[in-house]
């Protein structure tokens, strides 16, 4: 099937009239552009507009001639339909050839690709994200994996990202399409995906992605979703207000330009840009520059200066001075206002505020760390028991298989060559780091995870502190325990006592251990899986869980 991006246009009663009244009636009809209604056809009312944009010179022709003295006069066709659909009351649009360039910028539901992605793409199969940083202005990553990760593997930092955009893979039927294969979805404003050619097909898609929309978010992806815009009236008046300050002062320097992140693509093929903020457009710019845009916000009377930029656009232009793209001028401005205790950002034209779910989102993933089902039960505490004696009675019962003691032990390389660095306090039966710890309050929970990101950082990136940790391991194990010489930790698990004599949940950790968990674990957990397990004190009843059991080849 072919891939098209697909939209979902707002405010457009789903008529005839409507459809045609957000087009560029006059821009169609200079370019010849020729409408017809497929109504009976589709089975719902459509709209299709379809032509070309004709150059008659290309802009390298210029170069050229400026190179070789040589006048060319070479001109191409770029041809262009965009066909609108109504379905249930929804409007949706589809550009074939150079027909996105029709949708009505002022029309799109800038959230509805990335809505539908975050609902269906399946977490273990991530193959793109497109994020901005809350914390450096104009910062824009992509990651993309072809064969896909799971989602905690890309490395958005919660919080501090923005995420618009996100691609995966999620199975056809959950989008209405035939078959029980797998495809690939990128989501952003719009929706890029093999879209159907039968009419019925196309219906049943349609419906699906309305029904979709509405329903919650896959689990792991939920947290795309908890930095929201701000919608307090008061507060974003407030904002706007600050913002026009920062556009009528010249000698402020908070403000920057970013390009919004779905024009992102068109960038390799501008060659100039234009900035249109009221009646009058300035000629166009090689580059960008803030003062120009400030320039021309200021001298609009009739509104403010970031009514004038909600108004205004800019546009992408090609070497032939087609315009590529264009997008209000807001969006291509950034900047951030702290007040007091709070942090709010202008990013793609509205107002964020960073942090508004952290504390949630903290006791959510710590809640993912301490399963209520652990995967391995450790034996209970001793009253008095110091840590040392409980590694060594955990070995004694369990069997250096399943545990081999390595407390108080060391590994050296070139950056930890002095007193080197405790890996763990024991090797599980698959090579798990486990590392015990009883602790009364936050202080020493911190300093363990603290030491395990640094210890297992090591042993992912250091060749040397891998062979010597090899070496340990053979040599406490007598010779039973031979890993891999390349063996990397795939997991850590984190047996905790507490002293208070509570059971370990999540919401008996203390509350600073908890940040550090959920930060220790945002590392690591792009390469390795991380698990608390609480260890109860003798006579309480501990969660029930398979013991460790040995294995041969660990």
């Amino acid at each position: 099937m072919p891939v098209h991006t697909l939209y979902r246009l707002t405010d457009i009663p789903p008529t005839h009239e409507g459809m045609l009244d957000a087009l560029d009636t006059e821009q169609l009809d200079e370019l010849r552009f020729l409408p017809s209604f497929p109504d009976e056809h589709l089975g719902c009312p459509a709209l299709l507009v379809g032509g070309h944009f004709d150059i008659p010179r290309v802009g390298w022709c210029n170069e050229i001639s400026s190179l070789t003295g040589v006048e060319l006069e070479l001109g191409k066709l770029d041809t262009a339909a965009l066909l609108m659909l109504a379905v249930d009351g929804e409007v949706y649009a589809m550009g074939f050839g150079s027909g996105y360039r029709l949708v009505p910028e002022e029309h799109k539901d800038r959230s509805f690709g990335l809505r539908v992605a975050v609902r269906s793409v399946d977490p273990d199969f991530v193959q793109g994200v497109v994020r901005r940083s809350l914390s450096k202005q104009g910062r824009q990553d992509a990651t993309r994996v072809s064969l896909g990760l799971h989602i905690s593997r890309v490395g958005v930092r919660q919080h501090d990202e923005l995420v618009r955009q996100i691609g995966g893979r999620l199975a056809a039927s959950d989008i209405g399409l035939p078959g029980v294969g797998r495809i690939s979805i990128e989501g952003a404003t719009g929706l890029r995906f093999s879209t159907p050619t039968s009419p019925e097909t196309l219906l049943r898609c349609l419906r699906a992605l309305t029904a979709i929309c509405a329903a919650p978010p896959v689990p792991e992806l939920e947290f795309i979703e908890a930095v929201q815009p701000v919608t307090d009236a008061r507060t974003v008046k407030r904002l706007d207000e600050e913002l026009d300050r920062r556009l009528l002062d010249p000698r402020d320097d908070s403000l920057q330009i970013a390009v919004p992140s779905d024009l992102s693509a068109d960038l390799p093929h501008t060659s100039s840009y234009r900035i249109q903020v009221g009646s009058a457009a300035l000629p166009p710019r090689d580059h960008l520059d803030v003062s120009d845009v400030r320039a021309r916000a200021r001298v609009q009377h009739a509104v403010t200066p970031s009514e004038a930029l909600r108004k205004g656009k800019i546009s992408l232009l090609s070497s032939s001075g087609t315009v590529l793209a264009s997008a209000p001028a807001i969006r291509w401005i950034e900047t951030d206002v702290a007040t007091g205790f709070e942090h709010r950002f202008l990013l793609e034209g509205e107002w964020y505020e960073s942090g508004a779910d952290y504390m949630a989102s903290i006791e959510r993933q710590v809640a993912e760390l301490i399963p209520a089902n652990p995967s391995v039960a450790l034996p209970a505490w001793r009253p008095g028991e110091h840590e040392r004696d409980y590694n060594l009675r955990v070995q004694d019962e369990l069997g250096r298989a399943a545990f081999l003691c390595l407390d108080r032990t060391s590994v050296k390389n070139a950056l930890h060559a002095h007193n080197g660095i405790e890996v763990c306090d024991g090797l599980g039966p698959q090579g798990e780091l486990i590392c015990i710890k009883p602790a009364d309050g936050s202080s020493p929970l911190s300093h363990q995870f603290n030491q395990a990101l640094v210890a297992v950082e090591t042993l992912l990136h250091d060749a040397t502190a891998r062979e010597r940790f090899h070496a340990l391991v053979v040599e406490r194990s007598g010779g039973t325990r031979t890993p891999p010489p390349d063996a990397r930790p795939k997991k850590v698990i984190f047996g905790i006592h507490l002293k208070t004599g509570r059971d370990l949940t999540p919401a008996t950790l203390f509350p600073f251990a908890r940040v550090a968990l959920v930060n220790m674990a945002t590392v690591l957990r792009h390469d390795v899986e991380v698990e608390v397990v609480g260890i109860p004190a003798v006579g309480a009843v501990a969660a029930s869980a398979p013991a460790l059991a040995s294995s041969p080849s660990s």
